[in-house]
């Protein structure tokens, strides 16, 4: 198998931001494995918070490349085997992971989620809307609801909280979920979600700093709305301890490493009774397949990082209203636009 890559410059509509950053233009790795004259295709989304960067992405690969064998269809071996060398850089086993499943999809000549023995994905994505001053926050909003989502997700822990709710409650009466991006200490966590009450949350997401994901089990005794956890969950082996500190996790792929280690994890949350959401970073369409293949195995969806683009260099996903779906296109589905 070749291994090949390279960057792309994406650039969201407006700029995107959380209570702890935020951004105007990103660059992510698009990820080719050719073999037999196919090409597999994936898309690793690097981030900082998780030891990650484009450099120490595209060296993890430059590593990975002459280890990779001659059989895309090995899945788990060769997964396995990255996992235990690169475990630090699980964004770029999730590219190769998305580019292996892509591949066997297309010799086979079926969509992956047919693969996997699962239904066709249509699933209700929330729509975020990040971080901004009182004027930027009402376009968004009102974009964002005339192009029909029904289901939003706002990043709070600011000054503006209660300004952002309010407004937004004045127009949309749907679902909402609230993430702090580890915003409140402890010691005031429970006052401010006790304030968001009126809100009426669907959930809260990552109050608390990571490390504290101990402390996360009497802000669910409060009763307003569901814990999850993001930033606290990286990986499978992160499922287990959370059991009983929080109601829900967000699975990121970059965080754990692609549809396998996703995978996994679904299987253990559903073993002790604790909700799913899949999520993403800013991206394109290529990195929003592989979690949108599984996305009937979850209980909510946020994976709206390609539709906060200006512009998504991918297609295949299609949007109607807040539901986006796949079709029946071999591999993952989506395919670089023609220019």
């Amino acid at each position: 198998m070749k291994l090949t890559w390279q960057r792309q410059q994406i650039r969201p509509r407006h700029r995107f931001a959380t209570s702890q950053w935020g951004v105007d233009e990103k660059e992510t790795i698009v990820v080719q494995l050719e073999h037999e004259g196919l090409v597999g295709l994936g898309e690793a989304v690097p981030s900082a918070l998780y030891g990650q960067t484009l450099e120490s992405c595209e060296a993890a690969l430059g590593a990975m490349r002459d280890g990779l064998g001659d059989d895309p269809f090995a899945l788990e071996p060769i997964l396995r085997r990255l996992l235990a060398e690169y475990d630090d850089q699980r964004a770029a086993i999730d590219a190769v992971d998305a580019a292996l499943h892509d591949w066997c999809g297309k010799r086979l000549g079926i969509p992956v989620w047919k693969l996997l023995g699962l239904t066709r994905p249509r699933k209700q994505t929330t729509f975020t809307i990040g971080v901004a001053d009182p004027d930027l926050m009402r376009v968004k909003v009102d974009e964002a609801l005339a192009a029909g989502f029904d289901a939003l997700k706002i990043k709070v822990g600011t000054e503006n909280d209660h300004d952002t709710l309010s407004y937004i409650r004045s127009k949309f009466d749907g679902p909402l979920f609230l993430d702090a991006n580890q915003a409140w200490t402890p010691s005031e966590a429970a006052d401010q979600i006790r304030g968001l009450a009126q809100y009426r949350p669907t959930i809260i997401e990552q109050p608390l700093a990571r490390e504290d994901w101990q402390r996360m089990t009497p802000l669910r005794e409060l009763g307003v709305a569901p814990i999850f956890a993001d930033e606290s969950c990286e990986r499978p082996a992160d499922v287990p301890r959370l059991h009983g500190c929080v109601d829900g996790i967000n699975i990121k792929f970059n965080k754990c490493g692609g549809l396998r280690e996703a995978l996994r994890m679904i299987t253990l949350a559903r073993a002790l009774g604790i909700q799913v959401m899949l999520g993403c970073f800013v991206c394109s369409s290529l990195a929003i397949a592989p979690p949108l293949t599984i996305a009937s195995l979850a209980d909510y969806a946020d994976l709206d990082g390609a539709l906060l683009l200006a512009e998504d260099p991918f297609e295949g996903i299609s949007r109607a209203g807040g539901t986006i779906s796949l079709g029946e296109q071999p591999g993952l589905g989506v395919a670089a636009k023609v220019l």
